[in-house]
């Protein structure tokens, strides 16, 4: 409970940051500010010894709030391990468990700055915090192996504008977050990713 609590803090905390920043933006009026809806897929590359979850499929979902030079943004993903995987060893109660496959979700804030604008291209940098959660085994709504962790998401991003306010854009993150079961058993699933994404919003 107190892990969630603080994990529910965090996620406030940068969120007034984001909106005190967003304020302090909001002085010159421009046709691209406001929110936008988007929505994304892309992949995972994880780093450590989690590369043993492969490279599913990320398809997201995204609210994006601009204004001036800072967009900040809730973002909704979710992880489809459609490909197989390696043999994953998870231990449940006092058996070990074989699986080929896994399901996770994560939600974060994102806040990006623009570095540089010319035409309808932009270069931003910026950073996100969230929670993920990934689902080793689940053949019931009684049995779930899984773990949660608190994430942190620096990346960068390349957008160009299609209309005045719809847009692609390519995303980059690294994301630090820790998704090894607790037990010295289970598959070691130590590590952190980096995600990529293509982003389509109006």
């Amino acid at each position: 409970m107190k892990t969630k609590i603080k994990n529910v803090s965090l996620m406030l905390l940068f969120a007034i940051f984001a909106s005190n920043l967003f304020a302090q933006e909001k002085t010159t009026y421009n046709p691209r500010d406001g929110f936008n809806l988007g929505v994304s897929a892309g992949t995972w590359f994880p780093t450590g010894n989690n590369k043993i979850l492969g490279n599913p499929i990320i398809g997201g979902l995204i609210i994006d709030l601009k204004s001036n030079k800072t967009s900040v943004s809730l973002v909704f993903d979710m992880i489809f391990n459609v490909a197989k995987t390696d043999t994953l060893f998870i231990k449940h109660n006092n058996e070990i468990v074989k699986r080929t496959n896994y399901f996770a979700g994560q939600l974060g804030f994102d806040v990006d700055y623009e570095l540089y604008e010319k035409n309808d291209f932009v270069l931003q940098a910026g950073s996100g915090i969230g929670y993920g959660n990934i689902s080793y085994y689940n053949p019931n709504k009684d049995i779930n192996v899984d773990k949660g962790s608190l994430f942190v998401s620096p990346g960068v991003s390349m957008k160009y504008y299609v209309g005045q306010r719809s847009h692609f854009k390519f995303r980059l993150q690294y994301y630090v977050a820790n998704y090894k079961l607790k037990d010295n058993v289970s598959t070691n699933f130590k590590g952190n990713y980096i995600t990529t994404k293509l982003i389509y919003a109006w």
